[in-house]
């Protein structure tokens, strides 16, 4: 179970080597995503996700591991899942509502795509929401924003609302008052290029979600 004592979390996503896991994890982050999508430029082959989920455990226990996935078969994502001892699935594709609530994972999160509408996500039973931008450029990623009020208008229906899309250290800040997620989410935010963090740019978002959680200004719903 996704459970932190910050106001709102932090998921770190696309991380792809130990150097960037082990920086992001020491800085703070509360969750790391790794890819196992072929279909992603930040994919990563399973022993490579090993090595990073048993040396960053073996350092800071606490941070929590979500394997993401997209539109791949149940027993893929089942098998990392259980080699991992992952805390989350991430299912970022077309899956349906029936896989959704088939696929067994400690918490499943279901990554649905905002364009200019809301999507259904009282269709999808499951541990957590994660709200990203829709793209023609791609699944995920890509830096693009969308219309936050969409998410705040959604977040009472679910019972975990996590926030990705275009985030940054310049507009979490803003983004979190206007929905109070459970958390957020970033990943090309933190790049100097597609799958390397930059330990800079990671710092300093962790920091402005660190000020707000210190002002204790936002609650989460």
């Amino acid at each position: 179970m996704l459970e932190f004592e910050n106001e709102v979390a932090v998921k770190i996503c696309g991380v792809t080597n130990l150097r960037d896991a082990i920086t992001c994890a020491a800085a703070g982050a509360d969750m790391l995503g790794l890819n196992f999508s072929p279909r992603s430029l930040r994919c990563i082959e399973p022993g490579t996700a090993q090595e990073i989920v048993d040396a960053v455990r073996a350092q800071t226990p606490q941070t929590k591991f979500v394997g993401v996935f997209l539109d791949q078969e149940a027993a893929v994502v089942e098998a990392l899942a259980a080699k991992l001892a992952l805390d989350a699935v991430q299912l970022h594709g077309h899956e349906t509502t029936e896989y959704v609530r088939a696929v067994k994972a400690p918490l499943v999160i279901k990554a649905l795509r905002v364009a200019a509408t809301r999507p259904d996500v009282a269709a999808y039973q499951c541990g957590a929401i994660l709200l990203d931008t829709w793209s023609a450029r791609g699944p995920g990623g890509t830096g693009e924003t969308f219309p936050w009020a969409l998410a705040a208008a959604l977040r009472p229906a679910v019972n975990r609302l996590i926030l990705a899309g275009g985030l940054t250290s310049a507009n979490v800040a803003e983004a979190i008052r206007e929905v109070r997620p459970f958390a957020v989410d970033v990943c090309s935010g933190v790049e100097s290029t597609p799958g390397k963090k930059d330990e800079g740019k990671v710092r300093a978002f962790l920091q402005a979600v660190k000020e707000l959680n210190d002002e204790k200004t936002v609650v989460r719903a």
